[in-house]
């Protein structure tokens, strides 16, 4: 069977001995089973579905959504060498979202490192999941009602958040609704 266990570490940065120490296992028990050299029963589902927040069948690929098929990664000369003329068994993007509660914004103008008309996805944390966040792009819903996008310094339960251009607002002590790490941007050319 095959899954997303690869999609999802990686969108999220983690590393195989990450992931393995959250499931509780090796790396190398976490590489068997991201290539399906080793049967993903309910039970392995089940842990990795709790360590990626998401539901176990978020983690069976679905044959019949294949994907758009990788070809690797570009050099600086633009070039691919060695480029697969068989898709079968090249990687597969899949365009859903790695977030458990996932919320989107598209912005109408540049900023920071985020183009005009790229759409941001996050994901909304549990109060418990705050200390995550010290240095990552967030959305911040305010208690009034206000939806911030800026870089988070969280120190002692106090949230700042710095602005990611020149002409933004630094955000003192903020009283957060809730916050949402970025984990995807998706521009369009």
């Amino acid at each position: 069977m095959e899954t997303r266990i690869r999609e999802l570490r990686k969108a999220r940065g983690w590393t195989l001995q990450q992931v393995g120490d959250l499931v509780g296992t090796t790396a190398q028990t976490v590489q068997r089973l991201e290539t399906a050299n080793m049967t993903v029963s309910t039970d392995w589902l089940d842990r990795f579905a709790q360590a990626f927040s998401v539901r176990a069948v978020d983690l069976i690929r679905d044959k019949r959504l294949s994907g758009i098929p990788v070809y690797g990664h570009l050099g600086p000369d633009g070039i691919l060498n060695n480029a697969e003329s068989d898709t079968s068994n090249l990687e597969r993007l899949s365009l859903s979202s790695p977030a458990q509660d996932p919320v989107a914004v598209r912005l109408s103008r540049a900023i920071g490192p985020y183009r005009a008309g790229a759409t941001l996805i996050a994901n909304r944390l549990d109060r418990e999941e705050y200390d995550e966040i010290q240095g990552r792009d967030v959305f911040v819903m305010t208690i009034a009602n206000q939806l911030v996008l800026g870089r988070a310094a969280w120190q002692e339960r106090n949230l700042t958040l710095m602005p990611l251009s020149d002409r933004g607002t630094v955000w003192f002590d903020m009283d957060a609704e809730w916050i949402a790490p970025l984990v995807m941007e998706i521009r369009y050319l």
